[in-house]
């Protein structure tokens, strides 16, 4: 039987997925990446050892269904950067998209103005996540390393140099890097002189579905063989795979990040520059927010805070009976700065109306509540038109959990529908790769579960909303920098 292969190179593991001509999820294997930290704010993975993750994962699939899939394409996070020398070596590890050290370089492109420009040519936010503002404090603090630079690449590139030896970039994540004109989908000239570098030392932008082909001395002899799709970003790719298409769907990922995002039909720009357009495939684009406070701040508070080592259900389980609000209690989640709503690298977390008779169980639904009401600022910013009726579709690790879920829908006071499939980056991905090689995918029977609002559960929620919002209105340290 034929198969889809689909790589998701994410920031907490890469996964090679294996989908059925039915969208059915065949086998699955993981491995876990290791996030470096040299410094305070630092966020880097090493890129070879991403490569011998990807390599494993696809001998380890393709091992136990034994036979080559039909295809093998490829998701991937957004924003990395690494750079390579003239001999396609790297330089520096993978600087990740929640690597805080060009705050100063962002925060200098709003003080001249021109913040605006790069908002208006490539859709993407300044802040200290972009490349371009990566490649700006490379240039001011590294620049022995920045004259050395032939290219600067992300994640995927480099797994694609070393199995096609072609630097390659596909749409999806060139419009992602605040150096690429999402009105004309090719790098921009005027934006690459700011930053003091040329085009040449850029990938070719290449469209989602374009196929190649490679090897790998660490990879089976059929691998030559076997078409090499691209594909895109991994938060495009999900609103492809969770069938969001519609312009009154949204999709909403949790995993280490969380993101909400609309699919259009062309570019749209917020009027203050508080959302991002990435494109998509052929004619569309997404448009969202993604927040860099996402599963990530339950994490820290079991570890760090709780200390336990009590199962994520175990903890969620123990607040279904404290009352939405948490009793007084609300979480500004802040703990990793803030891209959407924001656009605050130096956003800090707060626990606000603490008191002694809050319980473990208050304060783990208050975290729950506060990563989802920073999601729901996201929503409401994606919402041109009040009297449409929206329905949410939901993503990522947080979806297999139907209390926070559900707390989704009544905090929105939105439907929500979850995919038959968590992997939904992967699905996207596989579905690109279909399309390049003319193969069928069916998809169309997808989502199997959904969950409705409680009218009342929303109105206590409003109240909440309300607080959240003064509360973050009156904290400074969390406001950007007029």
């Amino acid at each position: 039987m034929g198969y889809f292969l689909a790589i998701d190179m994410g920031t907490t593991s890469v996964k090679a997925v294996a989908f059925s001509g039915s969208a059915e999820m065949l086998y699955r294997y993981s491995v876990n990446n290791t996030t470096l930290q040299p410094q305070a704010g630092y966020a880097e993975q090493e890129p070879y050892t991403i490569l011998l993750a990807v390599i494993e994962c696809i001998n380890a699939v393709t091992a136990y269904l034994q036979h080559p899939p039909m295809c093998i394409s490829f998701s991937a996070a957004l924003h990395g950067l690494i750079v390579m020398d003239a001999d396609g070596n790297a330089l520096t590890n993978c600087i990740l998209w929640n690597d805080t050290r060009a705050n100063a370089e962002a925060e200098e492109l709003y003080q001249n103005k021109s913040a605006a420009e790069f908002y208006t040519i490539t859709g993407v936010p300044v802040h200290a996540m972009t490349p371009a503002c990566k490649i700006l404090w490379l240039q001011k603090n590294e620049p022995k390393l920045f004259n050395k630079a032939a290219k600067f690449i992300s994640l995927k590139e480099y797994v694609f140099f070393a199995l096609t030896q072609q630097y390659v970039i596909d749409t999806s994540i060139a419009t992602a890097t605040g150096l690429c004109n999402i009105h004309k989908l090719q790098w921009e000239t005027n934006l690459l002189n700011k930053l003091q570098i040329s085009e040449q030392q850029l990938s070719t932008i290449v469209a989602p579905e374009t196929v190649f082909h490679g090897t790998h001395t660490l990879l089976p002899d059929w691998i030559s063989k076997v078409p090499l799709v691209i594909g895109g970003g991994d938060g495009p790719l999900a609103n492809l795979g969770m069938g969001v298409s519609a312009p009154h769907q949204i999709a909403v990922t949790i995993g280490t990040s969380a993101a909400a995002r609309r699919t259009i039909h062309q570019p749209i720009l917020n009027a203050s520059a508080q959302t991002f357009c990435y494109f998509l495939h052929q004619q569309s684009y997404v448009m969202g927010g993604a927040s860099n406070n996402g599963a990530s701040v339950i994490q820290w508070f079991k570890n760090e805070i709780l200390k336990t080592n009590s199962s994520f259900e175990n903890l969620f389980n123990e607040t279904v009976n404290i009352e939405p609000g948490s009793d007084g209690l609300v979480v500004l989640p802040y703990i990793a700065g803030e891209r959407a709503p924001l656009w605050n690298a130096e956003a800090t977390a707060a626990f606000v109306g603490l008191t002694r008779q809050h319980t473990q169980a208050h304060c783990m639904k208050a975290v729950m509540e506060g990563v989802l009401l920073n999601v729901y600022a996201i929503i409401k910013q994606l919402i041109t038109d009040d009297n449409t009726e929206y329905t949410l579709f939901a993503g990522g690790g947080f979806a297999e959990s139907t209390i926070w879920v559900q707390m989704l829908a009544d905090i929105t006071n939105m439907k929500v529908i979850l995919p038959n499939t968590i992997e939904t980056s992967a699905l996207g991905a596989a579905i690109i790769g279909a399309k390049a090689i003319n193969a069928q995918l069916d998809v169309n029977s997808n989502n199997i579960i959904t969950y409705e609002p409680n009218v009342t559960t929303h109105q206590l929620y409003q109240e909440v909303w309300m607080r959240y919002q003064r509360i973050l209105g009156q904290l400074e340290l969390i406001k950007k920098p007029l």
